[in-house]
Formats: C-alpha cells, structure tokens, sequence
C-alpha cells in the first residue's frame, strides 16, 4: 500500500509537474536521483541493522522452507489471472474515459493515478482484514465479486459522464473534470483489485516467517499476469470484442475466479459461490451496450459532439474511429477527436478547404514535383484533388481502422481518394515509415498529424521529426506542416517556427481558408511562389480551380509569414524537441491564451504583404479577399496614393465606416472618375439611397456600365417588391456580370434574394443551388447568411445549422456588421424544429448564439 502510494505521489508529480516544466530528459533525471537516494538511504539502513544485531539470526522453520506448497498454492494462478483481468480493465477504462478526458500527459496521469489510489486504499484496508488464511480466501473471493459488480456498475453509468464534465478550456477546471471522470469508473473497482494481493499473500503465507516468500511470489504472479493482461487487451482483447463485449469477458472471469476460490480452499464457501452465480445472471439478464453517448463525446468539450447515425465503429489497436453522416458529409473522429470529414456529391466544395490546401500547396511550390507523402490518411480529402501532376502519393496511417471507415464510404463520397490508381497506403507509424525508407527521396512531404498532445502524432511537431523529413525529400523538395491555432499560443508558435526554421532554410506561413490553422511551407532552396504559382496553375487549371485558386492573388492573399518574418518571430525561442516537447504539455490547456482569434494581432508587425507586393500583383484582386483590418493595413502601405484610398475607403466599409469611405472614394473619383473599383466601392456605399430611388447617375459619373445599372436597377426592384418578382425580371443581367468584376458578388446575392423571396421549393432549391457555387473559398458572414436561409426554409435543417456554425467562426463582435448577422442568425436559429438527430448541433450552435 506504501509502495502504491508513492507511486501515485510520482505520477501526479511527473503529470503536471516535471514534464510540463522539464520535459522528458530532465523528468527520467530526476526519478533517477530519487532512485539513488533511496539506494543510499537503503544502504545505510542495512548498515544500522548490521550493527544492531547481538546474535545469530533465527533459524528459517519449516514453513517458510515450504511457502507456496500444498492447496495454498492453488491461490498463484488466481492471482495471474487477476492480474490479467485488471489491468484489461484498466486499458479499457483508459481508452473509453479518454473520449472525455483526452489522452495526453495529464490526462493519462491523472487515470493512472485514480487507479493506482484505489489499489493502494484497498490494499491497506485488505492488510487489516487478512488476518488469517481463511477469512482472506474469502476476502479474495469477495474481492473478485467487487471488482466485477462495481466495473459492471461503472460501465452503466459511464454515459452520464460526458454531461458531468464540461468544456476542458482552462487547466483548473480540467483537473476537476479529469479526477470526476476517474473517480467514477477507474476508481471504484480498483479498491476492490487493490484488495486482492494481501488477501492472496495471506491465503499463501503459513506465518510471519514466510510472508517476504509469499508476497514475491504472489507479486511475481501477479505481476506477470498484469503484463499479459496490458498486451492482450490493447492488441487483441479489446479491438476484437469491442468495449461492451470486452467488459462482460472481464467480469465473467472475476466471477470463474471468485467461484475457484470458493471451491479450492478449506472450508468450500457455498454462498460465494451463489453469490457470483448472482451476479453472472445478472449480467446475463441485463448486459452492457456499447456506451454511445461516451463514444460520440470529445475531450474538447460537449460542445463538440458527433452526432448523426452512426455509419462506422471500431475500437482499433491505437484509436477508436468513429464515422457519423452528418446529411451532408460524414464525420471522422478517432478516441473523441474531430478529424476530418468526408463530402459527399452535389455539396459546396469548398466545405473543407483547408484539408485540400494540404496536397496543393507543396505542388503551387514545386510544380515539377511527381512525388508526395501524407503523413496521416485522416478523411482522404487532402489527396482528393491533388493536382494531376503528381504521379505518386504514399499514404501513411498508423490506425487500419481509419482505413477501413473511408473504404466503408467509398461509393456515397464525393470523389474516393482510395480508387486513385496513384495512392498507395502504408499501415505504420509515420516516424517509422520514414527511417525505413533509407533510399528514397521525395519531392514532396505533408504531415497532417493528429491534435499535437495526442498519443501517436505528439513526436510528429519535433525537430527531430522534422530532420527525419530533410533527410527523406530530394534536394529542392518542399515539407508542408499543419498547426492549428487552437492549439497554440504566441509562445508555442514561437516555438514551432524557430522549430522548423531551424532544419530548413527557407520557410514561410500560410493560413488558408477558411482560417484557424497554418501550413508550414519549408525546404531547403528558395520558395519564389510567384513564379511557382503561375507555372502550377498553367499545368493543372482545373485542378486548382476546385479550390478557388485561379491566380496568384489566391495564394498571396493566404501568405501571413515569409522567411524574413518566420526567422524574426523565431529569434530567441526554445526549440520542441522529443526530450522537452512543449507542445505535447501545453497545447490542450491554453484556454484564452489560444491564437485562434489573435494570430494577426502577433503576425501584423511583420506582415510580408505590407513589406512589398510582388511585382505584377493585381491588388484590388488580393485586397478583396483579404480581412478588413489586414486589407486596411496592406492598403495603408500602398505606394500609388489613388490605389491607398482605395483600399482604405474598402476596409473602411467593411467595418461600416460609411461617411470616411464616401469621403475617400469622391475624392478619388474627382481625379479618376472611370475608376472601376472606386465607382463599385461608391455604389455599395449608397446602395440604400439608390433602392428608396437615388438616380445612380447622379452619384456616378455617366455612363454607367452594365454591370454598374444592373445592380442598382435590381436593388431598387428588391425593395419595392417583397415578392422577388420585379427582382427575378433582372435575373439574365445580374447573371451577365464578370466573375472578376468588383460588383459580382452583389450580384449574385441579389440573385439568391429573387429566390429566396418566392418561398417555393423549386427556386429556392435554385437558391441554394447558386449559394453553393457562389460561396468560393472566402465566403463572406453575408453570403453563409443567405445559404443558411435557403436551406432552412427547404427544410434542410442540418445543412441550415452547419453553415450558421461555419459563421459563428468568422463572427468578429468588434466588427459592428457582424452584431446584424448574428441577430438574423439567431432569428433563425430560433426556428428551427428542437428535436432531431441534429440536436447536438443545435444546441451548439444556440450555445455559440447566446441563446
């Protein structure tokens, strides 16, 4: 008991002590201190009982010559086998809790010490007890009956767990979320297996002589059949069987157990036995069922989780993989974590644009790359539109269940990355993989690990990880690494890039669409991606198409860091090593202190778009599909004085700064009247005039181009008729306005409006229909606005809700136009019906709302 609870002293303190604030090297330094201060104040004890000795020592008895003989013996393969059927629970509980409780250092430490606690209380209760052979054959046999009743117990009550434990945002908070969770499941059960080895000893031992005897004994049997126990489950017991089926096995030989001890040891104990017989029909009567509302939760909080039917389950060797079909994709989670998603046809492409950035970035950087390694299968959507150009991708993905949930969908997705001739899957730790791979050298490596303190993918963000990567690309090969801002803070940040920029010589920093994470873009010769980007887009237009990216502009608007800016932010950072990995410590308890809404506040000091532009750049073309308070930056930095207004007077309106923006734009429009951009910014401007019937052409100089009448024409119709009649008249003109016109998205909105208003099923089936194409990669809060509109009044609630959270994302409450939307949002939010296998959703949506 005094040894367990040492152990539980240290766990907690490498947990939450020395390997947040050491790390790996200085935490196994440490213990090894301890160790040899216990060596010596072991030595010195010896040494102060040799010299307290006055005599010869007792002769050993006869007893003790025989420890272990006769029917006391029969107690040693009880014993094993306890130990087996304990610690498969414990691997069970640790893979089932951590749906809630995560799986990094913390959360491992604290369900570890949960159940070592339990072990260490009960064993000193059962030490107490045990105060001859037969009463602690009968305490084992009792013992065994607990373990299987309170698991089973536990088991009942696990799905009440996740409405027990909220959000994990702040470490504090988490701790009490963690030792809740542990308390009612690891806990409980482990009194009881605590309670079993001094039974066992005592049933063993025939007097104090023989106790240090016995107590190895037993240990070393125990000890053996917890070893077997720990394999056995996590490699077969639980993939094969499952959770549910994998509990009833457990308590089923706890039960075989308790019966053997009732039948083995003198006196034979005919009410243990009935009373396991109890319990074995119990269990029959009322088996466990796969705990679903645990399963479906996630140690990122309740608000994330899965819902819909569930279309794939299996408890892997590493992961639990879970696929749910959300209407209008399918959601991939493995142990409780959100990981990708998978689309299906007909929806808006762009959904999951950032996973598709993955495989296109390292091609818009080496567009005479043919070779690609993922690290990380994920969805598949990263090497669903791999540019045509790429002739191999190797595939690596620690967990074949994550395989066999994309094979399961293959036919009902969008486009099966696993029936492209070019992809070949390998089944390995990535780290692995790479070092077998002594001879190859590749144009292109992606590494899309899991969330960065998980078990498998926390040694992927090192800089030893990073070495493997150099070492395996060809000599102008480029490595893409992903990051998500939630998991990071300015120092972590810091960190990864002095990190990278410390194996590669060139790196820059990307943050795709739809925001919230950053692509590492790194190698080991320069990155001219203007040049790059235009012979990438040349090879495979329609390729890059599909992401939105039809110009360099697409791309430069997505730069946040080039390697002048990395190396600056980089300079005096600690570097994320294996033996010191900080980001596997801290980046699952950032609360506040995550980049995801402050990562331009630390990126604008150093933002290369205001350095220069390259040459070439058309800048209202990049300043467009910027955010208004980076726009407003760039254009301040402008060296021709008519573009500056310009861009200004563009973030000045996006953040309702009406009457400075008119200000600029007149002026501007009295040097250059033809301005194409001017003259859109100004219409936008007195769009309300303009509908209560302004005269366009008194606040433009004439003539008006087509696109310019158009849309002022059809803003005047859409407030004069609600029913969207005078406004589908105009329909063929908005229709005609460019794509690359800076007055086609009113346009298109307008032309969602017309629809809209009708309430019909077929136009608004239209309306979505133009929502979807419309939406390109930047969707404007404006633009989910109207799709969301669109499909809840088609019914398609699920659809509805996912594009009002896709808003609730880009929702910036500084900015006074997003209080408008969110007051739409929540009109209709409000109704939407409250029942449905979308209700998850809703309720984190409302949640998100305020409502």
């Amino acid at each position: 008991a005094v040894n367990t609870a040492g152990g539980v002293t240290g766990t907690l303190l490498a947990a939450f002590v020395l390997m947040p604030y050491l790390g790996l090297s200085a935490a196994i330094a440490s213990a090894a201190a301890v160790n040899a201060l216990v060596f010596l104040a072991a030595r010195l004890l010896a040494r102060a009982a040799d010299s307290a000795r006055t005599g010869v020592d007792p002769p050993v008895g006869s007893a003790a010559t025989s420890a272990g003989t006769g029917p006391a013996a029969r107690i040693l393969p009880l014993i094993g086998v306890s130990g087996f059927v304990s610690f498969t629970y414990e691997v069970l509980w640790v893979r089932l809790v951590g749906h809630v409780v995560g799986s990094g250092v913390q959360a491992f430490g604290t369900m570890l010490a949960s159940f070592l606690a339990g072990i260490a209380i009960g064993s000193a209760i059962a030490s107490w007890l045990a105060s001859s052979a037969r009463r602690a054959a009968i305490g084992f046999g009792l013992a065994q009956i607990g373990i299987a009743a309170l698991s089973f117990a536990a088991f009942e009550v696990v799905d009440r767990i996740p409405d027990l434990t909220g959000p994990r945002v702040e470490s504090f908070e988490a701790v009490w979320d963690l030792t809740l969770a542990c308390m009612l499941t690891l806990f409980p059960s482990a009194l009881c297996i605590g309670a079993t080895f001094p039974f066992a000893v005592r049933v063993l031992a025939r007097g104090r002589g023989d106790a240090g005897p016995a107590s190895a004994r037993v240990y070393a049997w125990n000890t053996a059949g917890s070893i077997a126990g720990s394999i056995a489950a996590a490699f077969w017991v639980i993939p094969a069987l499952g959770f549910e089926k994998s509990l009833v096995l457990c308590v089923a030989l706890n039960l075989l157990l308790a019966a053997a001890s009732a039948l083995l040891f003198e006196p034979r104990r005919p009410l243990l036995l009935a009373a396991a017989a109890a319990v074995a029909v119990g269990l029959a009567i009322a088996p466990p069922e796969t705990p679903w509302r645990m399963v479906r939760s996630s140690s990122m909080g309740g608000g994330v989780q899965a819902w819909g039917r569930i279309q794939y389950f299996a408890v892997g060797r590493s992961s639990t993989v879970l696929l749910t079909d959300q209407h209008y994709g399918f959601n991939l989670r493995t142990n409780g974590l959100p990981e990708a998603g998978m689309q299906r046809p007909g929806t808006w492409i762009n959904r999951n644009l950032l996973t598709r950035w993955l495989g296109a970035l390292p091609v818009l950087a080496r567009p005479e790359a043919r070779s690609m390694v993922l690290v990380g299968l994920g969805g598949g959507m990263a090497i669903e539109v791999v540019p045509r150009t790429i002739e191999r991708i190797d595939v690596i993905e620690l967990e074949p269940e994550v395989l066999a949930a994309n094979r399961s969908v293959s036919p009902l997705r969008w486009r099966d990355p696993l029936a492209d001739p070019r992809v070949h899957v390998h089944l390995n730790d990535a780290r692995n993989a790479l070092l077998l791979a002594t001879e190859a050298r590749f144009d292109a490596i992606v590494s899309q690990p899991s969330h960065p303190w998980a078990g498998g993918a926390a040694h992927l963000y090192t800089s030893e990880y990073f070495e493997l990567v150099r070492s395996r690309l060809g000599s102008d090969g480029v490595f893409v690494q992903w990051i998500g801002l939630p998991f990071v803070d300015e120092t972590l940040v810091r960190e990864l890039l002095a990190t990278i920029s410390g194996v590669f010589r060139y790196v820059e920093v990307y943050d795709p669409p739809p925001g919230g994470s950053l692509l590492f873009l790194a190698s080991m010769v320069p990155l001219d991606m203007r040049s790059s980007v235009e012979r990438a887009l040349a090879s495979a237009p329609q390729d890059f198409a599909l992401l939105g990216i039809r110009r360099p502009e697409d791309v430069l608007a997505s730069l946040v860091l080039d390697d002048a800016g990395v190396r600056e932010l980089a300079r005096g950072a600690a570097t994320n090593r294996d033996r010191n990995n900080r980001l596997q410590n801290w980046s699952h308890r950032l609360g506040s202190r995550a980049l995801l809404r402050g990562a331009d506040e630390l990126f604008a000091p150093v933002d290369p778009l205001v350095r220069a532009l390259p040459a070439g750049t058309d800048v209202f073309a990049l300043l467009r599909r910027l955010p208004s308070r980076r726009t407003e930056r760039v254009a301040a930095a402008l060296p021709d004085p008519i573009d500056r207004e310009v861009g200004l007077a563009i973030a000045e309106l996006a953040d309702r700064k009406r009457s400075s923006a008119r200000r600029r734009i007149e002026a501007v429009l009295a040097k250059d009247p033809r301005h194409t951009e001017a003259r859109a910014v100004l219409l936008r401007i007195s769009a309300t005039a303009i509908a209560d019937g302004a005269d366009p052409e008194r606040i433009l100089a004439v003539p008006l181009s087509d696109a310019e009448r158009s849309v002022a024409a059809a803003w005047r119709a859409r407030d004069r008729d609600g029913s969207g009649a005078a406004l589908r008249e105009l329909d063929g003109a908005l229709a005609a306005v460019p794509a690359n016109h800076p007055l086609a998205v009113e346009a298109t909105r307008l032309r969602i409006q017309a629809r809209l208003a009708t309430r019909e099923p077929d136009p608004l089936r239209e309306a979505v229909a133009l929502a979807e194409a419309s939406l390109g990669d930047r969707p404007r809060v404006q633009d989910l606005l109207l799709r969301a509109e669109a499909y809840a009044a088609l019914g398609s609630f699920p659809e509805a809700l996912e594009t009002i959270d896709l808003i609730l994302d880009r929702l910036d409450p500084r900015v006074e136009s997003n209080r408008a939307i969110a007051r739409s949002a929540r009109a209709l939010v409000r109704a939407i019906p409250r029942e449905g296998e979308y209700a998850p959703l809703l309720a984190r949506v409302s949640r998100g709302l305020g409502l």
